[in-house]
């Protein structure tokens, strides 16, 4: 069994379909379950929570910037400033913030070789694809190796599960308690 804490509850205290045994549980109490859950496995698993041995940008008005790099392409400083409705030496600063920290470079335009360009570098990148990542794969990938092989594959089922569930069309509002499995449903 997966264990969300060091003390597990024993079935006097525990909830219904929350015992330690293989107590089935409704639609309803899984819900709740999950939805209780969730919030501690976010706060544990958020990538920005937790970054480890990585100086990154996680101010807002930097993540702007890169984000808006990324969907622009390179940008002159007051071309940056400009888009982003924010002044000049404002932008020169954050951007040298962000060079420094080695997420930006400056290139020359191959067209024209008086303009110097600022553009992501794949640092840069990372940061960019990671904003909208909501876990951290290395912090999962530590718990899971402290979870025997059976856990792990019943940690993934679940997700898969749930990922596949949300995708179909007009999901009740609610699940009642004596709603049928899906294993006993009837075809359409």
């Amino acid at each position: 069994m997966i264990a969300t804490s060091r003390t597990t509850p024993n079935s006097s205290e525990a909830e219904p379909g929350n015992a330690t045994g293989p107590t089935e549980l409704t639609a309803s109490q899984a819900a709740r379950r999950v939805a209780r859950l969730f919030p501690e496995v976010y706060r544990r698993y958020h990538w920005a929570q937790r970054v480890r041995g990585a100086d990154l940008p996680v101010t807002r008005r930097a993540l702007e910037v890169l984000q808006h790099l990324a969907k622009s392409g390179p940008l002159t400083v007051g071309e940056q400033a400009e888009h982003m409705g924010l002044r000049r030496n404002s932008v020169s600063e954050l951007l040298q913030r962000l060079e420094a920290k080695g997420l930006v470079a400056r290139i020359r335009d191959e067209r024209d070789e008086r303009r110097v360009l600022v553009w992501l570098t794949d640092a840069g990148r990372d940061v960019v694809s990671r904003v909208g990542q909501v876990l951290a794969p290395d912090l999962i990938a530590e718990t899971m190796a402290t979870l025997s092989p059976a856990e792990r594959a019943i940690v993934v089922r679940g997700f898969e599960l749930l990922a596949a569930a949300e995708s179909t069309p007009n999901p009740p509002a609610a699940f009642p308690s004596d709603a049928a499995k899906p294993s006993e449903r009837t075809p359409r």
